[in-house]
């Protein structure tokens, strides 16, 4: 049953690694100005550079430049990169014969969808890009001054308009991925594929595949995409995620890094705050689908720009909250 409990305390518990300062953030797409971010916060390239068929068109001849330009922009602004690893390319699936796929991306995406071929050719192709953008000095991106330490491996694979594979073949890839990131980026912190919604058919992909992944990751990850009947969660399905989570035994933080919302925003990110998220990334003000009227963006960016940097967040009522600062501080925020 879905509530809101009077009092919940939400503590910035990170499993002993760091946490960037913000709360906020947002998908991100270089070729669009008002899709690159906001200073100072997450940023998640969507889909981003950081596809292996992008990078390594051709076997063994890597193009590093567009990659390199989100990062150095992410850099400039001080935005905290969450990548998302994207493990197919046309050439290797091509080589044991994959089926083609339908990607939502378009032509700049990968024509195919499926498990790797040569698992070797992939984890080189992986230690290539964790090398360039790690910080150890070694192989570094020229220049390189904030580097990648978050990535999120893969996305919504319960979906086959990203991953057309099987249960086994995801659970394969994501443990494979972790374990070579891990091994070449003892500090990496390696995000869940984040699940597409608390729907039926969702939650039944998830309870059989968190038990075999839940030692390769250390952030839950959810999405909330309104649908197509512009209906919404009100807690954006932390609430039923977290459920979800417990059920199976994995104690991890939540991030909801794709938030759309055909409500009010403000209450609807609160609401997702106070049922155990941990960080909040928009998907943009001209991402696809449903869009925020230009008064819920504005008091949205409001709340960010008041509120952020928050280390607990309590409900005082059932239109109030407290937000507590590392300073001793403290703001309420009136939901009416």
């Amino acid at each position: 049953m879905k509530k809101i409990l009077i009092i919940i305390l939400l503590f910035l518990n990170f499993h002993n690694f760091s946490l960037a300062e913000s709360r906020f953030g947002e998908l991100t797409e270089m070729r669009d100005e008002k899709m690159r971010g906001k200073d100072g916060q997450w940023v998640r390239p969507h889909p981003g550079p950081f596809i292996w068929n992008h990078i390594e068109s051709e076997k063994g001849n890597f193009f590093w430049v567009d990659a390199d330009q989100y990062v150095i922009y992410a850099q400039e602004h001080n935005q905290t990169i969450l990548a998302t690893i994207w493990p197919h390319a046309n050439w290797d699936q091509k080589s044991c014969k994959r089926k083609k796929a339908k990607s939502p991306f378009g032509k700049r995406f990968t024509k195919y969808l499926s498990k790797p071929c040569s698992m070797d050719d992939y984890k080189n192709f992986l230690t290539k890009l964790v090398d360039r953008y790690d910080g150890d000095g070694s192989n570094d991106m020229p220049g390189l001054t904030k580097p990648i330490k978050y990535w999120d491996v893969m996305n919504e694979p319960e979906f086959k308009m990203f991953f057309k594979g099987s249960k086994e073949d995801f659970i394969e890839i994501f443990n494979f991925s972790s374990k070579v990131i891990k091994e070449k980026q003892p500090d990496a912190v390696i995000v869940m594929a984040g699940a597409a919604g608390m729907f039926r058919e969702n939650k039944k992909y998830w309870k059989s595949v968190l038990p075999e992944i839940k030692d390769h990751f250390d952030i839950a990850n959810i999405h909330h995409i309104s649908g197509p009947d512009g209906q919404c969660d009100k807690e954006l399905w932390v609430d039923e995620f977290a459920e979800l989570l417990k059920s199976v035994d994995v104690d991890k933080p939540i991030w909801l890094t794709e938030a759309m919302t055909c409500g009010p925003p403000v209450k609807a990110w609160v609401n997702a705050f106070l049922n155990g998220a941990e960080i909040i990334i928009d998907v943009g003000v001209n991402a696809p689908g449903a869009k925020m009227s230009k008064k819920s963006r504005k008091k949205l960016n409001e709340f960010i720009a008041e509120y952020d940097g928050f280390t607990l967040i309590k409900s005082l009522s059932k239109d109030q909250v407290e937000f507590s600062y590392s300073d001793g501080s403290k703001k309420t925020l009136n939901l009416n």
